[in-house]
């Protein structure tokens, strides 16, 4: 019989579920553009398939947005930019050359004032000329345009319309002026022909404010219309092939429809009885198939929240048509929910929101087939996942299927390559640059909701990883050991309970930092020679204790993540390195031996994992001295490291309890009695150092 506490625990979880479910059925229905929908459907180069059509009311024929575009292009190019005559200018011009003149030294132009007269006169006169024609200082916009081109030009508020090659430009003025003097023996002088030079100026100006205001006045004035169509005037009859003029009449005449009956109360009752179908039917399919899933508030809760973000991004781009709706990344959806949900739930959550917003777009049969294409695509080169490099992959194979489905689609409406909007495949690139933005995502969410998405564990426990390769390449037996660790400490973590995937990627990278001195730890050891015989006792233990400091400097070189760098960290906590130890106080008696510097620095194992990690380290290599293993000897070699654990206080920080450890225990030594695998026996104290 069931708990009482519990059934009152499930009937509050089921409210919360339902108000959630509710909730986003009100919210949906309210943030979509309620309007009432023409009920005939029908495309370009199709033949109509309805009764024939007469005109229900009287309405104008819109033009096509590229029809409109091509108006204003001419407008644009056809338009006369307005120029204003400074006339301030060829006074202050004149001034100049006069105080030039003034102050240019007799020794430089060896005349004497009469003559200086006669010079400025000259001057004068030849700026006069200059100015009559005008110098322009030609916009941007224009400066590539022919000689022919024609400007507006105000001059005493008079608009004149003149051609570009009526003006000077002030290189063309500079180089008369030198033309003109240059041919006068009088004249010609070096002085002269500069003080005339440094007076030029610009007097025709390009006047920004009143060429834009005169644009966009004209610009504003281009109609969106071209002609009527009466009420009761027969449109098109039924069979007629919907040529691409009657077609801009019936999407006229769709658009007139949707904007009159847009009001009705019975939208409202007609909008949210769509969505709450829809949401109805969802909800029913995980209450079937995904109890699990409907069950637990947190998954509802991501899974609503992707839903509701797209649908009002929809919304909001539908309304305000700022962008194209085919640059929403929409398989974003199902590339999210099936790292954490799987398949099913992952297309059936993607398909209700296509079918959502299939009620706010434009063309909504295209959107739907599109989009459904794009889904399916999405989820196949998805379904099993290894490498991030499958998220470009599989961005680009769905932007290949938006963009040939696309194509195929706009083939069939109108059977002309010219009538396609080539400009959607810009969207379409956007929407493959936006896509990739699902592998952040994944984490994002993990974050958030507390899921563990496996896609980075997996990536990192595939032995073909970089470095794992090179660990097995530089230190073999280091390798051996860790795969050994990683398989019996997953285990462990798989039955006492935790990550068993976390803990097996720990395991796997535990011992990398044995790359820098491979030959110093014995399973790496080939031959009889021992490099620790030419080291002293503390030189040795530095060496072996260095090899977790290298290790986290190498994962972090590798850019592992920081909980697997934990496993690097703490695998060893703040253990001695005991054989060094024992032996350096075999040989210094007499002293009183601080063992800091055969302890490794640590820190201590801070969760379940990282504390397993350590004990089956310690277990798989001491197993591997033991010669002629029995069941007697294995358990003692377990309850020995496993209390010496305890008794060095290595777990005071982990989230294990004794239970779990006495758990470790046992699982251990099943294991252990059948894996066991021989290895080179330990020195004993009276050998020569070796390590294990």
């Amino acid at each position: 019989m069931q708990n009482p506490l519990q059934r009152i625990n499930k009937t509050e979880n089921d409210y919360v579920r339902y108000a959630l479910l509710l909730a986003s059925i009100l919210l949906v229905t309210f943030i979509i553009p309620k309007q009432a929908k023409f009920k005939y459907e029908f495309e370009q180069g199709k033949p109509w398939m309805h009764d024939d059509l007469v005109a229900p009311f009287s309405f104008a024929i819109q033009k096509s947005p590229n029809q409109i575009q091509r108006e204003r292009d001419a407008i644009q190019e056809r338009f006369k930019p307005f120029y204003k005559q400074n006339s301030k200018i060829l006074q202050d011009r004149k001034q100049r050359f006069r105080s030039v003149i003034a102050q240019v030294p007799k020794s430089e132009s060896d005349i004497d004032e009469e003559d200086k007269k006669y010079f400025l006169e000259r001057g004068l006169k030849l700026i006069d000329e200059i100015y009559e024609r005008g110098i322009i200082a030609l916009d941007t916009s224009i400066r590539a345009k022919p000689k022919e081109y024609i400007i507006t030009e105000l001059r005493k508020n008079v608009a004149e319309d003149k051609q570009l090659q009526e003006y000077y430009t002030l290189a063309e003025a500079r180089s008369s002026v030198m033309d003109r003097i240059g041919n006068d023996t009088t004249l010609n002088k070096p002085w002269f022909l500069r003080s005339i030079l440094s007076s030029l100026e610009p007097n025709i100006i390009y006047d920004q404010d009143l060429s834009e205001k005169k644009l966009n006045e004209q610009l504003d004035n281009v109609s969106p219309t071209r002609g009527m169509v009466k009420q009761e005037e027969k449109i098109i009859t039924k069979g007629s092939i919907i040529t691409p003029e009657r077609m801009q009449v019936l999407t006229s005449l769709k658009n007139e429809y949707e904007a009159k009956h847009g009001q009705s109360y019975l939208l409202l009752i007609g909008y949210l009885v769509l969505v709450a179908s829809l949401f109805i039917m969802y909800a029913v399919h995980l209450e079937i198939f995904h109890k699990d899933v409907i069950s637990s508030t947190r998954s509802l809760v991501l899974i609503l929240i992707n839903v509701l973000l797209f649908t009002v991004l929809t919304a909001y781009i539908a309304k305000r048509q700022m962008v194209h709706v085919y640059l929403i990344p929409y398989t974003i959806i199902p590339i999210v929910l099936l790292a954490f949900f799987g398949l099913r739930i992952a297309f059936v959550t993607y398909f209700l929101v296509i079918l959502i917003c299939g009620l706010v777009v434009p063309n909504p049969y295209e959107f739907v087939l599109v989009q459904t294409m794009a889904g399916f695509t999405a989820m196949l080169s998805m379904a099993r996942i290894r490498y991030i490099s499958q998220f470009f992959i599989s961005a680009l194979l769905i932007f290949m299927t938006y963009c040939l489905v696309y194509l195929g689609f706009s083939f069939i409406k109108s059977g002309l390559i010219k009538t396609v909007e080539w400009n959607i495949f810009i969207w379409f690139g956007g929407n493959f640059i936006l896509t990739l933005l699902a592998y952040p995502l994944i984490y994002a969410n993990e974050k958030i909701f507390g899921f563990l998405s496996d896609i980075s564990l997996l990536e990192l426990s595939d032995i073909n990883n970089k470095l794992l390769k090179e660990l097995f390449l530089r230190a073999p037996g280091t390798f051996q050991h860790s795969l050994q660790v990683a398989n019996l400490a997953e285990a462990v973590i798989d039955r006492i309970g935790g990550n068993a995937l976390l803990t097996r990627v720990g395991a796997l990278y535990h011992d990398v930092g044995k790359l820098h001195h491979p030959e110093y730890f014995i399973e790496n050891q080939k031959h009889a020679f021992n490099p620790h015989e030419e080291l002293s006792d503390l030189q040795s233990a530095d060496v072996i204790i260095s090899h977790v400091t290298k290790g986290v400097e190498t994962a972090q070189e590798y850019n592992l993540p920081k909980r697997v760098i934990e496993f690097i960290r703490t695998h060893h906590g703040t253990t001695r390195v005991e054989y060094f130890y024992k032996h350096y106080i075999q040989e210094h008696i007499d002293e009183d031996v601080d063992d800091t510097a055969f302890r490794y620095p640590g820190p201590k194992p801070s969760s379940k994992e990282t504390a397993v990690v350590m004990i089956v380290d310690s277990v798989e290599a001491a197993s591997r001295s033991l010669k002629e293993p029995d069941e007697k000897q294995i358990d003692n070699i377990v309850d020995k490291i496993i209390d010496s654990k305890i008794q060095d206080n290595q777990f005071d920080y982990a989230t294990i309890t004794i239970n779990e450890i006495n758990a470790t225990r046992r699982i251990l030594k099943k294991l252990m009695k059948s894996i066991y695998h021989i290895r080179i026996q330990y020195p004993t104290e009276g050998d020569k150092k070796k390590i294990v």
